[in-house]
Parts: structure tokens; C-alpha cells; sequence
């Protein structure tokens, strides 16, 4: 192939029509691997993986691996994407199965080679300590006869699979060595952090044990136990499927009839979508790829972002909003459509817009006069971090008198996931004690830790799934705690 031709490929590569003509090829293969494991839940890894799997039958929460924990010299298992909502998911169905892709160059994306083996070790890792220190008659003295028997039989953890699983074609013997001479260290850091491993030594009866699939595998060929409950009950480990939904081809591309075929299509889709999201694309599914030309998928995904704008505008439903609840502390985390006016002072006695756009000022004007309702200007992306940090001494003093007269909470953002949880971390690690309670009343001068800041986002992502900060919310609020102006 030509340079000219390769150039001309990669151009055709760009326009949206081959990217969602791939995606649906793509996602025909999940939904073939879904069938044949009928009986195990289909979890979809953010961002890129939501694109590959029908909602009709996905699981109802994603999980959020990264590939850069997995790069080479980079390897972490990293508590803010803990995932720690799939393992009882897990246990109680027996297995799963996470779906992401690659784009040119690997049949496997780091986050399904070595991010979520890692993670599955650690866990393994975690529980095998636990039962190893653990008094045999205090670890069997709860829990269902099932644990019980799973507790006694294997109580030294001796047994108990605890290793780094990988490929070998895709991991070297090198690098497999190097990782595993990390995971004592990530399971130390896990066994001094918040998280209840005593709760997933009951939970898990079976260590986690990766198992990888590509459009290559042949699934007739060593899973004689899918779609078999029974089967699937007697095997030694439960089984984290690694899904890679995208077709290795040369230089990434493909040109096939009626479109050209891009791996790992769905990747950075902020770059290529105009604005079509998931969701959209699942919803209108069959017309963007009976679409036959690139100026037809075009005007088609504009009309369907267009008309999703509109079916957004704020309406009154009268149902509660959608947001979760932290605990005892009665601050709730949310997205847009929580703080939507009149309906969310229904629920909420105040609530805090953390950037979102504002909902018809109307309905706001005369809440914030009153006390209930705090607008944060915090912009989206790296613009947002110093104004999300500049925001926090002003929230802080604003919901004290709320929490003390244990007054509802709502923090919400666009998704819920970033800009709010930042906020709402930064109250509890200001008002929350270690039992989950809020005293607005404690010592000020109590010393802030980077292990209190994390264990308070652990008991926040135990209650909300999707709150997801990036590294540079995290930082701001660490940074705001440990200034000698807070101090």
C-alpha cells in the first residue's frame, strides 16, 4: 500500500460514518460473546467500552479501568478506581464479563492485559492476608453456611490463588515478574485503606481469575462451562472475562463494502462524535447504519444530539431526582437533571450547582436569595481545577449551617462524577468524623492527611459508583487541606 493510499485511509478514518459503521460491527461480536455467556453479567469498561454494549443488556453500573495503570513501568492498583461495586456482582453471579477495544497496534488494551489482572490479584492478594491474620473462629462466626464452609476450608489462604495471570504473547516473562514483584505492596495499600476486606473474604468464595477473549477466540474451544450454571459453579475461580471487542487489521484500518473499518473505533470519542453520545448512538442504532454516505450520518447524528438537547429542557416529573445519598451525612451526590428546579427542592432543602448550566433562573433566583441554592462557576476540564479550588473556602462556610440543622444536601455537577464528588469530598473531610457522622463543630485544627482524604473518597464512591475524580480534582482538594492558609 502506497503512502498516498495509506494517507487516504487515514483521512476516511476520522469522518464519524466509518466509525459508527465499526462500532456496530464490533458490537455484534459483544453481543455473540454475551449470548454464549448468557448466565454473566456484561459490564462495559468507561469510556470506551459503553459504545460496544447493547443496554438491553448490560449491566446496570460500568467500571472504570485505565490503561495507563497498566503501562509499561507504570503499573498501580489504584484506590480511586477501586471498582469495588462489581466484586459482590461477582460473587453472586458467579463471574463477569468487561468489555473495552484497542485501537492500531495490539490486539489487547493494557486496561483488559494487565490493569484488570493486576486488580484481580490484589483482591486475591487482600482476602488471603486477611484470612491468613484472622482468628479461624472470628472470620466463621458470620456470614451464611456457604462462607462458613468456604472460610474453614481454606482459612490459612494458603490455597488461594494470589498470582499475576497474563498472556504470554502479550506480556513478557520480564514485565509478568516485574509486576508481580509489585503486588505486595498494592495489597499492603489496600489492607491500610478504608476498605471492609473482612466483607469481600465473605463475599468471595473463589479467587478472581482473568480470562481473556478476541474476535479471534474461538468459544467452542475451553469454555464448556458457559451458559451452564451448574458448571460454572464448580469451577475453581470466578471468571473476569476480558473482552476486546475490536479487530487487530493492518495499520488500524480496513476498508471494507460501503465503509472503511477502524479499530477501537469508539476511543476518544469527545474527538470524532459531535456530540453523539452512548446512548444516542444505542437508541438510534438501525438508522445511523443504514445511513449509506458520509453526509447522511452527519445530518443524522445532529438532528439525534439536537433532539437530545431538547428532550433535557428542565420539566416537572414530580419523582425524586437522580442521586445517591452518603451515608448518615445527608449530603446526596447527582448530576444535572437532580438539581433540576421545582422538583429538586422537593427532596433537597439546598442544593449546589458545581458548573453545571443553570436551570431557568426563575425558578433559582428566589432559592438563593433564601440560602438554598449555591451556584459554583467551575468550568469543565483543567480551566475548572483553580476555580473549583478558589470555590472551597466559600462552600465550606456556606453548608455549615445547613449540616448542623441536618438540612438534605444535594452537590451536583453535569455527570456527577467529577467537579461534585470534589466538592462534597471536600466537606467531609472537613466535617465527617471516622464513624460517618457529620460534626460541623470539630476541631479545625485537626490534622488533614492524604489517607484521610482518600478513605473519605472510598466511603463516597461506597455509596455513589460513577463518582470518578480525576487526578487533578483530588489534587486541589489535597492541596487546599494541607496549605498553611487552611492550617
Amino acid at each position: 500500500m502506497s503512502c498516498k493510499e495509506r494517507e487516504a485511509i487515514r483521512r476516511e478514518s476520522r469522518n464519524i460514518h466509518n466509525r459508527l459503521r465499526s462500532i456496530g460491527k464490533d458490537s455484534e461480536f459483544v453481543t455473540k460473546v454475551a449470548d454464549h455467556f448468557r448466565t454473566l453479567p456484561l459490564i462495559a469498561n468507561e469510556r470506551c467500552g459503553s459504545w460496544y454494549v447493547d443496554p438491553k443488556k448490560a449491566y446496570p453500573h460500568s467500571v472504570y479501568f485505565k490503561s495507563t495503570d497498566g503501562h509499561f513501568g507504570n503499573w498501580d492498583f489504584n484506590l480511586r478506581r477501586l471498582n469495588y461495586h462489581i466484586i459482590k456482582t461477582i460473587a453472586q453471579r458467579g463471574g463477569c464479563i468487561i468489555v473495552d477495544s484497542t485501537r492500531n497496534g495490539k490486539r489487547i488494551p493494557d486496561s483488559l492485559a494487565k490493569t484488570v489482572p493486576i486488580w484481580c490479584a490484589v483482591i486475591n492478594g487482600a482476602v488471603a492476608r486477611h484470612r491468613q491474620k484472622a482468628a479461624p473462629h472470628d472470620a466463621i462466626a458470620n456470614g451464611t453456611d456457604d462462607e462458613k464452609e468456604n472460610l474453614a476450608g481454606d482459612q490459612s489462604g494458603l490455597l488461594w490463588d494470589t498470582a499475576f495471570h497474563s498472556i504470554p504473547s502479550i506480556v513478557s516473562r520480564s514485565e509478568s515478574q516485574q509486576i508481580s514483584q509489585k503486588l505486595p505492596p498494592f495489597v499492603d495499600k489496600l489492607l491500610a485503606s478504608s476498605v471492609n476486606v473482612p466483607e469481600l473474604s465473605l463475599h468471595l468464595h473463589k479467587p478472581l481469575r482473568p480470562l481473556w477473549i478476541t474476535p479471534t477466540t474461538n468459544l467452542a474451544l475451553g469454555f464448556d462451562w458457559a451458559g451452564s450454571p451448574d458448571a460454572l459453579h464448580d469451577l475453581p475461580f470466578y471468571p473476569v472475562i476480558l473482552l476486546s471487542a475490536s479487530q487487530a487489521v493492518p495499520d488500524g484500518m480496513d476498508r471494507r463494502v460501503g465503509y472503511t473499518y477502524v479499530q477501537g473505533s469508539a476511543d476518544d470519542h469527545e474527538l470524532w462524535g459531535r456530540g453523539l453520545e452512548p446512548e444516542m448512538f444505542w437508541a438510534h442504532r438501525e438508522e445511523l447504519l443504514d445511513a449509506t454516505d458520509d453526509a447522511t450520518c452527519e445530518q443524522l447524528v445532529q438532528r439525534i444530539v439536537r433532539d437530545s438537547h431538547l428532550l433535557s429542557t428542565p420539566l416537572s416529573t414530580g419523582k425524586a431526582p437522580p442521586s445517591n445519598l452518603l451515608g448518615d451525612t445527608n449530603i446526596s451526590i447527582g448530576n444535572h437533571a437532580s438539581g433540576r428546579p421545582p422538583d429538586c427542592f422537593r427532596f433537597f432543602d439546598v442544593v449546589i450547582n458545581c458548573g453545571s448550566p443553570e436551570h431557568p433562573p426563575e425558578l433559582l433566583d428566589k432559592a438563593a436569595e433564601e440560602g438554598k441554592y449555591l451556584f459554583l462557576p467551575i468550568p469543565e476540564g483543567k480551566k475548572g481545577q483553580h476555580a473549583l479550588f478558589s470555590c472551597l473556602p466559600m462552600v465550606l462556610a456556606f453548608v455549615k449551617g445547613p449540616l448542623r440543622e441536618r438540612k438534605r444536601v444535594l452537590v451536583h455537577c453535569m455527570q456527577g462524577k467529577d467537579r461534585s464528588v470534589g466538592i462534597a469530598l471536600a466537606m467531609l473531610v472537613r466535617y465527617m468524623d471516622d464513624e460517618g457522622h457529620i460534626n460541623v463543630d470539630a476541631d479545625e485544627t485537626s490534622e488533614v492527611t492524604k489517607d484521610l482524604i482518600q478513605n473519605r473518597l472510598l466511603f463516597i464512591q461506597s455509596h455513589r459508583i460513577v463518582a470518578s475524580p480525576t487526578r487533578a480534582t483530588l489534587q486541589k482538594v489535597k492541596t487546599y487541606f494541607m496549605s498553611a492558609e487552611y492550617k
